[in-house]
């Protein structure tokens, strides 16, 4: 939770700090290619070290190479899954080529399946680099799932509690950060938790 959650902050930090150092007639498509990065860059890094630790803890042989592809899966789902919200939330709320959905709905519609994305696809790699194609698509279904129930149960009970994104006066307080924030703390929780299980079962010896 914590390589995975603060290599994201980390690289949105960085990345915004380079975006507002470019000089403001620097076009906006090569700000966003710059910005983009020092995310990367720190996603592909806690990508590797979380592939790293998992590899430590369950006992698996292959640690270099669920290193090189929690880099690589998870760096490159966070990204896309980003962009593709991106497009579909600027289709459907600022074109309003998409059915007329409440905000918060909307937020839940996108994000609930991006995180199920994102994780099944980390945990898909980590499966593949241990060459078990049985192991892989386990981990990516049962570790998607967990990771998007979580994210929805915070959603919906931060909901709930006050914290709905969209609602007047959500912007002051920062809601829709504090939201996904907290939602992709309990994704990591929830998606790290049965990807290690897994992978212990695989490797581990198991009491009698």
């Amino acid at each position: 939770m914590l390589i995975l959650v603060g290599g994201l902050v980390i690289g949105v930090f960085f990345g915004s700090l380079l975006n507002e150092s470019l000089p403001m007639h620097v076009p906006e498509a090569t700000r966003s290619l710059f910005s983009a990065l020092p995310v990367l860059g720190t996603l592909a890094f806690a990508g590797a070290c979380w592939g790293y630790v998992l590899g430590r803890v369950t006992g698996s042989p292959y640690r270099k190479r669920m290193a090189l592809a929690g880099g690589l899966c998870y760096g490159l789902a966070i990204i896309l899954v980003a962009l593709s919200l991106t497009f579909l939330e600027v289709q459907i709320v600022e074109k309003g080529l998409g059915p007329d959905i409440q905000v918060h709905n909307l937020y839940t519609l996108l994000f609930v399946p991006g995180t199920f994305i994102v994780a099944a696809a980390g945990s898909l790699g980590l499966g593949l680099a241990n060459k078990k194609l049985n192991l892989a698509i386990r981990l990516a279904i049962f570790a998607g799932l967990a990771s998007a129930a979580s994210f929805l149960i915070i959603n919906l009970t931060m909901d709930a509690l006050g914290w709905r994104v969209g609602a007047p006066g959500a912007a002051e307080r920062a809601t829709m950060l504090t939201v996904t924030l907290v939602g992709c703390l309990g994704a990591a929780l929830a998606g790290g938790a049965v990807t290690s299980l897994l992978l212990r079962k695989e490797y581990l010896p198991q009491p009698v």
